[in-house]
């Protein structure tokens, strides 16, 4: 089976847009136009240009035994059965068909661009990386090097980044609840180096200064038993120095926190009368807050907080041309549409009917199908009877309507996890937001980006499970005859949308033969699908249980 694209970015350039992917642990770029693959990351031994990449195979075998072994244990993205302890790694076929290892680098789960393009900004959660790219005119993608070395992570795992409006400054959000501030451009600090010991103490060590030594943390006065006294004494033996982790050796800063897992972040500037344009730093969170902060320095000021919904947030977006009005959605039945920098809410609009409504139809057709071939078969029904809605993407694209004198609406346009729909939103009057229509493509939407100078919108399709569902795997056949790229084009005129239109087959074509080169392989014993759910399925384990953090809703 291919992997999907799961991030898609876009970065404008001066000759043509450049459309940047992530497949697995590979980014690859596109001209958006012409539907070239410009470039891929990591690039291998003995290959000159994109055409002459091998296929990528991404299988589960044994655990990772020829890598260094970390510091820290760490989870790395697994396809995993306690039987067997199998993961991921990935390998490239040569010329011979042997399979060779390539990096074990885990899987891209963030993608952010500069304003201009110069820039890409990746994020692989599972060693806690981020890395940034300059990435050139033609398409080509270098790494920067104080960003390269993959042994100085972030203090946790990153789980949202964005660039502040003069694209100098990295946000970064984790899933401890913190907020930090990284210089795009940081430069080393070669006089002192942060360094994080194993049992979590943070020391300024300045260079040639000597580690701890190792000492228990148990004594004889604590410890009773005789398994427990004979792990003592193996430990009082140890005579090697505290083995200390290093962390980022560049300027970072940490700019607020929540006491919750954070989710997503946005930075908005809003104009001022008497002084220079203010920003704000605007963070949601597992426990249904989202929290409003002034920008650097001075983010651990509160502005207000946006309280309104009732289970959690995954996604934030800032209406461009109303920067006050802020969309947000999550694990609710509905959006919610804010005036933030006063905490109230504008609307509230409703996304479980029109789920509803295609999950009804979808049903009826299967049924009938299924019917037809004799077959009583309502596991789709049954599965999804129940089934909740999680926000995965909220995006926007201004649109001028020629009819209304030339008025100029934002299209709003958002996904679900799990879901084969686009539901296309437009605003009205006092940017009230309307529903407009339900696009259907022919898989469930795994990410989408949107295109302003051309009015398109391309999205990536998983080809694995089958439609309204996580967890079931559609059979062979159907995941070949399965597309994983399409796009959208938006007619300025009539404003309606035109399906894989004519000057982007190129794009659709080349996309979909990059990502047939990353294949996931099933082997027996493996937990099937366990891999690939994780990374494009991720966002419905924010939901709690019946009663975790009941208490927590009506404080901040």
């Amino acid at each position: 089976m291919s992997h999907p694209f799961q991030c898609l970015l876009y970065c404008p350039q001066p000759e043509a847009g450049i459309l940047v992917a992530a497949s697995g642990p590979y980014i690859h770029t596109f001209n958006a136009r012409q539907g070239i693959l410009l470039s891929s990351w990591p690039s291998h031994q003995g290959v000159e240009s994109p055409k002459d990449f091998k296929n990528h195979t991404i299988v589960e075998s044994k655990t990772y035994e020829s890598y260094e072994r970390p510091l820290k244990r760490q989870k790395f993205s697994s396809v995993e059965d306690d039987s067997d302890g199998t993961s991921v790694e990935i390998v490239v076929d040569d010329e011979d068909g042997d399979s060779t290892k390539t990096a074990a680098n885990p899987p891209i789960i963030k993608l952010a661009g500069t304003s201009n393009g110069s820039f890409v900004v990746a994020v692989t959660g599972e060693d806690k990386c981020i890395r940034v790219f300059e990435l050139s005119q033609d398409g080509e993608l270098k790494q920067l090097s104080e960003r390269q070395d993959p042994s100085r992570p972030m203090p946790k795992r990153p789980c949202a980044i964005i660039l502040t409006p003069d694209d100098s400054t990295i946000l970064c959000a984790d899933k401890f609840g913190d907020v930090y501030s990284l210089p795009l451009m940081g430069e080393l600090n070669e006089d002192i180096t942060k360094s994080i010991s194993i049992d979590g103490d943070l020391n300024d060590k300045i260079n040639g200064s000597h580690r701890k030594p190792f000492v228990p943390s148990a004594n004889s006065l604590t410890v009773h038993t005789k398994r427990n006294q004979e792990a003592l004494r193996q430990q009082q033996k140890i005579k090697k120095p505290k083995v200390e982790k290093k962390a980022l050796n560049f300027d970072y800063r940490l700019l607020l926190g929540h006491v919750s897992l954070l989710t997503d972040i946005a930075c908005v500037s809003l104009p001022s009368p008497s002084r220079k344009p203010r920003e704000y730093i605007l963070t949601s969170d597992r426990d249904e807050h989202i929290r409003i902060s002034r920008g650097i320095p001075q983010a651990h000021v509160i502005e207000a907080y946006c309280l309104g919904h009732t289970e959690f947030i995954s996604k934030l977006c800032v209406i461009p041309a109303h920067p006050q009005l802020l969309l947000s959605g999550g694990g609710d039945d509905y959006l919610t549409l804010w005036d933030w920098p006063s905490g109230s809410i504008r609307q509230k609009i409703d996304l479980r009917g029109h789920v509803e409504d295609i999950r009804r139809k979808y049903n009826m057709k299967m049924i009938s199908t299924k019917a037809s071939m004799g077959i009583q078969d309502n596991k789709h029904v049954e599965e999804d009877s129940a089934g909740r809605i999680t926000v995965s993407n909220i995006q926007t694209l201004e649109a001028t309507e020629a009819s209304v004198s030339d008025l100029l609406r934002t299209i709003i346009v958002v996904t679900c996890e799990g879901i084969p729909a686009l539901f296309v939103f437009t605003t009205i009057g006092q940017c009230e937001v309307q529903f407009n229509e339900t696009i259907i493509p022919k898989g469930n939407i795994v990410d989408m980006v949107v295109l302003q100078n051309q009015s398109l919108i391309v999205y990536s399709m998983d080809t694995v499970h089958e439609a309204f569902s996580t967890s079931i795997v559609a059979d062979n056949e159907a995941q070949k005859s399965r597309p994983s790229i399409g796009t959208l084009t938006l007619d300025q005129v009539t404003l309606h949308w035109k399906h894989n239109a004519e000057p982007y087959n190129e794009l659709i074509n080349t996309m979909e033969q990059c990502g047939k080169r990353h294949r996931i392989v099933s082997h027996k014993g493996a937990a099937k699908g366990k891999y690939l759910k994780d990374l494009i399925y991720g966002l419905g384990s924010l939901r709690k249980r019946t009663g975790e953090g009941s208490e927590s809703r009506n404080t901040v």
